[in-house]
């Protein structure tokens, strides 16, 4: 697991000590417990008809965290396309949220509970499918102290490609202690009345937690776009500089590729100018990305098979949504991929080429020139044959 699982799993586990949830988990235990007590079941008989009751809840609150992640699933493309905004976005209100965790800052909206009234539950035993839509309904009863650590979850997942992984972690840290609390319903109800007065310290840990993840998303988006505008007015002001755009043999505008100077894995120092005179590769791919992985295999055939005037070069921007570098060089090792993959590790070089999805693989030709760019994944043959035309400098 990454830091955002790990950091979404710890938000859900908090969110179930919260003071909006520990004093409905008497009535809660009771209401799970209805019919063994009327069945006057004792025993191991009485804690697995309990955990039975427990597991249907669960299921009703998983229930609501799987519709979040399938929505969040269905809009993963134009996610891709945003990310950084939404990135830089979703930093400022995490760290909102966490603000309004810490009781900083007092929203009306945030502080309202929503409640179903049960007239008839406490007239008659709780069945399966009862305890299911019991979870299911307290799912959507956002309190003061869930709500901004859910919500952030739900900001974060928007903006990262595991958006069902990271929703599914967060419930899996809320729903976990349910699960502890039907094998040991009794035992429970007797520790948490001794730890009440502990129960404010989680409050402020989560807001914590929120207002360090917004900063580390916020800060990180900012500076990819700040980056990224200032390349963009860079190549601007050098295109108004030019009174006629100049044009290669075949018509299309020269447009010169964004130099570099970068160091790949096995601290190799690659500049992209002194491959003139050769074709080059460039492909830029995370090791979170799918489409990207996919490819890669085709990318290492062709590797061991390189003609002379064909350089490759695998582009990757460890730290925020990736690994670490040194997570990066695990999984080339796992994998066996040999050809050099170079570390942008300030975001200037995806910046440079406008890199808005992964993968995305641009050509340069033997003049340094861009002969053209390829978004999305590519088949073998694909990337055999543009490998050819930038090498014949071929009209497309």
């Amino acid at each position: 697991m990454d830091h955002q699982a790990w950091l979404v799993l710890t938000e859900g586990f908090l969110s179930f000590f919260s003071p909006c949830v520990i004093p409905v988990l008497p009535v809660y235990m009771a209401y799970l417990s209805r019919e063994a007590q009327r069945k006057s079941l004792s025993g191991w008989r009485r804690r697995l008809h309990v955990f039975g009751f427990t597991l249907a809840f669960v299921l009703g609150i998983c229930t609501v965290f799987v519709i979040a992640a399938a929505s969040a699933e269905g809009i993963a493309g134009w996610l891709s396309d945003q990310r950084l905004l939404i990135s830089l976005i979703g930093g400022i209100l995490i760290l909102f949220f966490g603000l309004v965790q810490l009781g900083w800052i007092q929203i009306p909206l945030l502080m309202r509970e929503f409640r179903l009234p049960f007239r008839r539950t406490s007239q008659q035993a709780a069945g399966i499918v009862e305890a299911w839509l019991t979870g299911f309904l307290f799912s959507f009863a956002w309190t003061p102290c869930i709500g901004p650590m859910l919500s952030s979850v739900l900001v974060m997942a928007a903006a990262s490609s595991q958006s069902a992984w990271l929703i599914g972690c967060y419930g899996l840290g809320f729903v976990i202690p349910f699960l502890i609390l039907g094998c040991f319903t009794e035992e429970a109800l007797r520790w948490l009345d001794r730890k009440k007065r502990f129960l404010p310290w989680t409050v402020r840990i989560g807001g914590i937690l929120l207002v360090v993840m917004g900063l580390w998303m916020s800060v990180s988006a900012a500076s990819s776009i700040s980056a990224q505008l200032q390349n963009q007015q860079t190549a601007t002001a050098q295109q108004d500089a030019q009174t006629e755009p100049e044009v290669d043999e075949n018509g299309r505008q020269i447009i010169p590729a964004y130099d570099f100077t970068l160091t790949d894995q096995y601290g190799q120092t690659h500049t992209l100018s002194d491959y003139k005179g050769k074709v080059v590769f460039l492909q830029f791919f995370a090791t979170w990305c799918g489409y990207c992985k996919a490819e890669l295999p085709y990318v290492q055939q062709i590797y061991e098979d390189l003609p002379e005037d064909v350089v490759i070069l695998v582009v990757n921007q460890p730290g925020g949504r990736e690994t670490s570098r040194e997570g990066v060089i695990e999984f080339l090792e796992e994998q066996g991929y040999t050809f050099p993959v170079v570390f942008d590790e300030d975001g200037s070089v995806n910046a440079g080429y406008g890199i808005t999805g992964l993968p995305t693989t641009y050509l340069i030709n033997q003049q340094g020139n861009i002969y053209g760019y390829m978004p999305g994944a590519m088949d073998k043959e694909t990337m055999l044959q543009v490998i050819d035309m930038a090498r014949n400098n071929e009209p497309y």
